[in-house]
């Protein structure tokens, strides 16, 4: 007869691990909506981080993230005010007028 022992046997030196149920595997989550992250990551040369980091070191950017992110929304901004805007109403002469409405009123809507 020989005896048996509640503990599973392990190998010399293995860890040996608590019965605990394992979380369920992320596949098995089911989300009603995606989820989106607010940030994602741009790689750039390392050389020009390394030339970023250096200004930032002498400013008051407290990373190169910072700095990064403050220039980017700056010329953003700047791209944004030399495109001209989509909401803006096309400016016609008074020719293109005067053909749209005749023709309006050819199909009897004037």
């Amino acid at each position: 007869m020989g005896v048996y022992s509640a503990r599973p046997k392990t190998r010399r030196g293995a860890r040996r691990t608590a019965c605990v149920p394992r979380a369920t595997p992320p596949y098995k989550i089911h989300l009603s909506k995606p989820v989106r992250e607010s940030k994602v990551t741009v790689k750039i040369p390392r050389p020009l981080f390394l030339k970023i980091q250096a200004v930032v070191d002498g400013s008051g950017f407290n990373s190169p993230t910072d700095f990064i992110v403050f220039v980017l929304r700056d010329l953003m901004g700047e791209a944004e005010k030399q495109r001209p805007s989509q909401a803006a109403a096309p400016e016609y002469t008074t020719e293109e007028l005067e053909e749209v409405k005749r023709k309006l009123k050819n199909l009897g809507y004037l």
